[in-house]
């Protein structure tokens, strides 16, 4: 991974995590996630969902694909 050290995601992005995951549980997680916006400067969103696990599209679909949807309608076109 050394070679991607520094590297910027430069799209703009969404995050979504169901708050049940188990890698959002990982000591340094929260701490991780909040610093996202200096190595992903175009990151739009970080939705945490409340009661969700880590197949957050099949638990909840019509909310991911809902959101996805505001996502995508929000870019230039």
């Amino acid at each position: 991974m050394a070679a991607f050290e520094g590297v910027k995601v430069t799209v703009p992005t969404l995050f979504m995590a169901g708050d049940h995951h188990m890698v959002i549980a990982f000591p340094g997680a929260a701490e991780h996630l909040a610093n996202t916006k200096h190595s992903v400067p175009l990151l739009r969103d970080i939705q945490m969902l409340p009661g969700w696990g880590h197949w957050t599209q099949q638990e909840r679909p019509t909310e991911v694909n809902a959101a996805m949807i505001e996502f995508l309608r929000s870019l230039p076109i």
